[in-house]
Formats: C-alpha cells, sequence, structure tokens
C-alpha cells in the first residue's frame, strides 16, 4: 500500500480524525493492474453514496484514489475492515463484472488483503453488496455487515 499524502483532518461523522486523502493498492508482482470504477461524475457520485451508506452503519470510510487501484473504499469499524470495490450498471448485475470477481477472489484465495473484500454494484438505483470469498462472490441478504 502506498499512502501519497496526508490531509490535516477529515470528518467522518463519526468524530474528525487524521486520514490518507490517496491509496494506491497494486498488484506489481504480476505486472497487472485493471482499470476499476471510473472517476466520471456518476462514478463519484454514487462512491459518496457508497461512503455515507458506511457512515449510516458505523463505519469509517476513506475514497482510495488513483487509476491503478484495486479498491474504491476502505472502511472500517472496532471490528473489521472492508476493502470494497463499486461498480455501477443499468443491467446485468454480478454477471457484467467477472473479471473483478475473478481477480478479487484470486486475492482472498492468496491471502493478500488483511480484511473483508466486498464489491458493492449499484443497478436499477439499488445497491447489491457481494462478499469476494475465494471461489467467487456471495450476495450479501438482509442487514448491513
Amino acid at each position: 500500500m502506498n499512502c501519497s499524502s496526508i490531509p490535516a483532518k477529515w470528518d467522518s461523522g463519526a468524530g474528525v480524525h487524521a486520514a490518507p486523502e490517496s491509496l494506491s493498492i497494486s498488484l506489481s508482482d504480476q505486472g497487472r493492474v485493471p482499470t476499476m470504477a471510473g472517476t466520471n461524475l456518476t462514478a463519484r457520485t454514487i462512491l459518496f453514496d457508497a461512503a455515507a451508506e458506511l457512515d449510516k452503519n458505523g463505519y469509517s470510510s476513506v475514497r482510495v484514489a488513483g487509476s491503478s487501484r484495486l479498491f474504491d473504499l476502505v472502511a472500517w469499524n472496532k471490528e473489521k475492515t472492508l476493502f470494497i470495490a463499486v461498480r455501477r450498471t443499468r443491467s446485468g448485475g454480478i454477471s457484467r463484472f467477472t473479471r473483478d470477481v475473478s481477480l478479487l477472489a484470486s486475492l482472498v484465495k492468496d491471502g493478500t488483503v488483511p480484511g473483508i473484500v466486498q464489491i458493492w454494484i449499484f443497478v436499477s438505483k439499488e445497491w447489491q453488496r457481494y462478499q469476494i470469498l475465494p471461489g467467487g462472490a456471495l450476495l450479501i441478504r438482509g442487514g448491513f455487515q
């Protein structure tokens, strides 16, 4: 992990904290880094919505920036740390993101990420959240984890 700059302070809603402004995570040993969710207005909007959802459920979060990122948000509370890839689609759901799921599942299988890996997909004006397991993705049903 590479933290490139640290802002003075930021407010997560649960208090003011010092936090990295930019975090870049890459697979440099494999020589390939996928391009994840774009940074256009719609992509940024869903990132803010995802961060608000995390905050509402007791998590602090930071947005990951940079074109070589694997995750869009890193969130934590007292019990767990979440590494979240955020995607959007008008239709198709998780089936449109098989390449992303495969890459994230390989990270989980290798134990590369020190927390829970999830992919959140904004489709039909609602969130579909999946936990990434070594063999693929599992839909998170019910309450927030």
